[in-house]
């Protein structure tokens, strides 16, 4: 049949096709109506010099009136506003007493209805046309058909009608517009077909438009989702490069500990025992708590908040100072003034941070120096890693930000500076990269401060 749907799209077919496909049908209907406006000024004109004044006038102001309506079926989003619309439109054609549109979903033999509102008897009669196999003909010939209310008839009642009309969409059919009116069948015009059938159209384009936005709306979804993936990914990446470090960290204060309770229980005093071991305990604690903070789940939506970057970025150094101790790096933080709050997420931006830091680390295999700079520029708070490191060459800072990229070979995935520079873009920041070989690499993040701050 001809309303069989295509194939689903991939995200990234709906995203490049979607959007175009919404500014050409925009940019259409905008000329199309500049159109209709210049020819109804030109009646208007020539309205004055008819004897029929009053009758043009009239039709004129109908012509308007449809247009406007017509214009709002087929821009809309909203089923309910779409068929609210075209309800609104058919009653200037025929008498209405309830209608709906009936759309295809996945294949030719389900049906959907556009309006929540519509009754159980019309949903009845839609499916009853389509098992009879009026339906396929409609959509296939791509006719109006005008089918008696055998219901009404056999009660006696005064003649209904059913009036199904097509919904076609170039040649494809998308479903059908199902109206029941009291109007008799011997009453119709061709002329009241064709109106109903250009209302159909108009609703044909409407209810893609909807779709095509649905499918934009999912797609996104499902982006977000797998950002947001791709950060939790990486941080367990980064925790695993860090394991060695973490573990020596907790296994400190535990040794601490257990050293003490050995002498406890052979019976040594200890003075300030119970001092000692709540420090330790608490060391435990915070080393925990920074570690969990961190490794949560990211979530889809970057919820802003004002965030004190000193100390996020102290809980990360915090995190990497043993692992980098050993590896013979020093951090320093610098910070020459009292910064205001920025407006970010905390957990995503410690995810740009320790990215950072790693790399920093890989480009130091034997040592050196990483400086973190926090400074206040205007509305905006500046912080810089710089490393002594080995350099980049210029050739590779060009595609340092493309996903997939790396200079690690098969340890890296090429997706920490891409999710960095996404992260950072999400604050309505930036981040830049200058480098020398043999003189280390700088990366400056530029972060808007947090408006309640100043």
């Amino acid at each position: 049949m001809n309303g069989e749907s295509p194939k689903r799209k991939s995200t990234s077919q709906v995203i490049e096709e979607g959007l175009p496909q919404f500014e050409q049908f925009i940019e259409s209907r905008e000329t199309y109506i500049r159109a209709l406006e210049r020819t109804i000024g030109v009646l208007r004109q020539d309205d004055s010099r008819s004897n029929n004044t009053l009758a043009m006038r009239t039709s004129i102001d109908e012509l308007v009136a449809m247009q406007r309506l017509s214009n709002t079926i087929s821009t809309s989003n909203e089923p309910e506003m779409i068929v609210g619309a075209l309800i609104e439109l058919t009653r200037q054609v025929i008498p209405v007493i309830e209608c709906n549109i009936f759309v295809f979903e996945g294949n030719s033999n389900k049906l959907s209805a556009l309006s929540s509102k519509s009754s159980t008897r019309l949903e009845q009669e839609a499916r009853q046309q389509m098992e009879a196999g009026i339906v396929d003909w409609v959509i296939t010939e791509k006719k109006t058909v005008i089918i008696p209310d055998l219901e009404h008839m056999v009660s006696g009642s005064s003649g209904r009608n059913f009036v199904i009309v097509p919904l076609i969409l170039g040649n494809r059919g998308l479903g059908f517009y199902v109206i029941h009116t009291v109007k008799p069948q011997q009453e119709f015009s061709n002329q009241d077909v064709q109106l109903l059938s250009v209302l159909a159209n108009q609703a044909a384009v409407a209810v893609e438009n909807w779709r095509t936005h649905q499918q934009l709306v999912k797609a996104n979804e499902e982006l977000k989702t797998s950002h947001a993936q791709m950060i939790q990914a990486a941080k367990l990446a980064a925790i695993g490069e860090l394991a060695a470090g973490i573990a020596h960290e907790i296994k400190n204060p535990l040794q601490v500990l257990l050293l003490n309770l050995e002498l406890v229980e052979a019976g040594r005093p200890l003075p300030n025992w119970t001092e000692m071991f709540s420090k330790q305990v608490k060391r435990l604690s915070e080393i925990t708590h920074r570690l969990m903070n961190f490794s949560r789940s990211a979530s889809e939506d970057v919820v802003m908040e004002p965030i004190n970057l000193r100390k996020a970025i102290e809980d990360i150094v915090a995190m990497v100072h043993h692992e980098f101790r050993g590896a013979g790096i020093d951090i320093d933080i610098v910070s020459g003034e009292d910064l205001p709050p920025v407006a970010g997420n905390a957990n995503y931006l410690q995810q740009v941070f320790l990215n950072l830091l790693i790399n920093a680390r890989d480009a130091m295999p034997k040592g050196g120096q990483v400086t973190i700079t926090l400074s206040l520029t205007g509305f905006h708070v500046f912080v810089r890693f710089t490393d002594s490191g080995e350099g980049i060459a210029e050739a590779v800072l060009e595609k340092i930000f493309r996903p997939f990229f790396t200079t690690k070979g098969e340890k890296g995935t090429g997706l920490g500076l891409a999710i960095c520079h996404k992260i950072i873009l999400q604050h309505k920041g930036d981040i830049r990269v200058e480098s020398e070989i043999g003189k280390g690499t700088t990366f400056t993040i530029y972060l808007p401060v947090w408006r309640g701050s100043r």
